[in-house]
């Protein structure tokens, strides 16, 4: 019976996994779409300056070309070909694992990985949008052919720069663990704060993009020349850029493959330093955190998910990604004006749908947490073990993890908050107290769903990985986040229709009382839930050698 229960969830994750996919699928069919009718529109003669001067205005002359365009589109791609497996760390590593036991090269094996990064997220959306581009742009010049050959190494670009990126990072976990993940999330922040700034920019990158052609010898520079002039207009240039796009794909299969064969033969390793361990006399035993009004079993739990939240490098890097909001809003702020415009009905509702904006900070700090709370188990791995044979109440568990979960998320708020008050100076008490209230909200509705996810449907651990939730957790954090937005959406709106603040705040903490009572009438019901499967997900999360 536990076997076929066990298929079961893993169908349920299968099927989720599989939906997933054919939903990004079709997105990413009518993102190539969009851009297959763009460059065919962009690949036309004279549509380009035609298009710019009809558009062209003092602010923004028209002096962007057609290969600008391209050097943007496919700027942004590569940029998405880095950066996604950064942000929510779902690429791929390469890890032979016990496959090398068998009479198969590790070239074939480095190659079927290779072919298999075509199945990612984000080479699902870049894939179908550079063919599209190239057909665009084939059939609009008349010379199809050329324009299919160059979009290879295009594409081939993207998947080793991928592929690259992943398993430099992978191996440089594998090795140095707390000095890899710290490494990982930092470029990941990064990277995630570059591509929201990438569209930022762009106005002013457009503005000077006639003194650009040096960038033609770039990754990005060279695919735009390929796909935006073609063989007919300069066959030299053409071949040139698919000699150098070339060029860069092969020097990064070569430091990809040659930094996976040393990852997985155990070459230049550091060699772990002997640690002298020395017995401490005279020393008051342990007794853990005296948290108030907490009873001490529920204290160990908190100082244990704490303690290890201390530790763990990518939360503490997690950190930094919130602050894409506030860039945002200083680069738009300073682009359009702080200046509230608009109809009077535009002014009045703004009146009471100004806190709006700081609670959406806070609902994506609940968003990049998320992984955390939709699979509080995932960290456990053999401690699963210490859990189970403890004299715990199960419910205790699940309030211990909710707390330290909770204390993250008030710390993150509370970070961005201040400085967005600090740059924007538009934090007051209502904002404040509005704030707070649908912070208790988001809180109290994300741990009685994280609970219900986490017990069943849990899934281990995978280090370079901050996404790890399983495939129907995954497929419903969307409506998750819709509905943790309804409850300040429908105050603002009471609010707004009754003309009254104090209905606005009302409704607001009832939902926030009503949040926190259906997390405390079910608290009980999930702690056995957890006590019936804790078993079940010690199979789960443990590591694969442990016995």
């Amino acid at each position: 019976m536990r076997n076929s229960l066990r298929s079961s969830k893993a169908v349920a994750n299968r099927v989720a996994s599989v939906l997933g996919m054919l939903l990004a699928l079709g997105l990413a069919v009518m993102l190539a779409l969009a851009l297959g009718f763009a460059a065919y529109f962009l690949s036309r003669p004279n549509a380009t300056a035609e298009m710019f001067r009809r558009s062209a205005t003092a602010q923004n002359p028209a002096t962007a070309s057609g290969e600008f365009i391209f050097f943007t589109i496919l700027a942004f791609l590569y940029l998405m070909w880095a950066s996604l497996p950064l942000s929510i760390g779902s690429n791929k590593q390469f890890d032979p694992g016990r496959l090398l036991m068998y009479p198969i090269s590790l070239r074939k094996l480095f190659a079927i990985d290779f072919l298999s990064e075509v199945t990612t997220l984000q080479s699902v959306f870049a894939l179908p949008a550079i063919l599209a581009m190239s057909i665009g742009a084939g059939l609009a010049r008349g010379e199809l052919t050329s324009s299919l050959i160059a979009a290879v190494p295009v594409a081939a670009f993207g998947l080793t720069l991928s592929k690259w990126l992943s398993t430099a990072i992978g191996s440089l976990v594998r090795s140095k663990r707390a000095r890899g993940e710290t490494i990982l999330a930092l470029v990941g922040a990064i990277a995630g704060l570059g591509g929201a700034l990438a569209g930022q920019v762009a106005p002013i990158l457009f503005k000077h993009a006639g003194s650009f052609t040096a960038l033609r010898w770039t990754p990005p520079g060279a695919a735009a020349f390929l796909l935006a002039v073609g063989s007919r207009a300069d066959p030299f240039g053409y071949l040139l850029a698919f000699v150098a796009l070339s060029g860069y794909t092969f020097v990064l299969v070569i430091a990809t493959y040659w930094i996976a064969r040393r990852a997985a033969l155990g070459l230049g390793g550091d060699k772990r330093r002997k640690v002298l361990t020395m017995a401490k006399e005279n020393l008051p035993p342990y007794t853990g955190w005296q948290l108030p009004l907490l009873p001490d079993d529920l204290s160990a739990v908190v100082e244990k998910e704490m303690r290890y939240a201390l530790r763990n490098a990518q939360l503490r890097m997690m950190s930094i990604m919130p602050l894409i909001l506030v860039v945002i809003r200083l680069v738009n702020t300073k682009r359009f004006g702080s200046g509230v415009k608009g109809t009077d009905a535009a002014r009045s509702f703004l009146t009471y749908a100004s806190p709006l904006m700081s609670t959406g900070g806070i609902l994506y700090v609940f968003l990049i947490l998320a992984g955390l709370s939709c699979n509080l188990f995932a960290f456990e791995e053999g401690g699963m073990r210490t859990l189970i044979l403890s004299p715990i109440d199960r419910s205790k568990i699940l309030i211990g993890k909710n707390i330290a979960i909770t204390a993250i998320a008030v710390i993150f708020s509370a970070v961005l908050l201040s400085i967005n008050g600090i740059v924007f100076r538009d934090l007051s008490a209502t904002t404040l107290l509005f704030g707070a209230l649908s912070f208790v909200t988001f809180a109290a509705i994300m741990s009685v769903l994280g609970n219900s996810f986490s017990i069943r449907f849990p899934k281990r651990m995978q280090y370079g990985k901050r996404l790890n939730v399983s495939g129907v957790a995954g497929l419903l954090l969307l409506p998750v986040l819709l509905l943790l937005a309804v409850p300040p959406l429908a105050s603002a709106l009471a609010g707004y229709f009754t003309r009254s603040l104090l209905i606005e705040y009302a409704t607001l903490a009832a939902f926030a009382a009503l949040s926190v009572g259906l997390y405390f009438l079910l608290i009980n019901f999930q702690g056995r839930a957890l006590e019936r499967r804790e078993i079940d997900i010690l199979e789960v999360v443990r590591e694969p050698t442990d016995v």
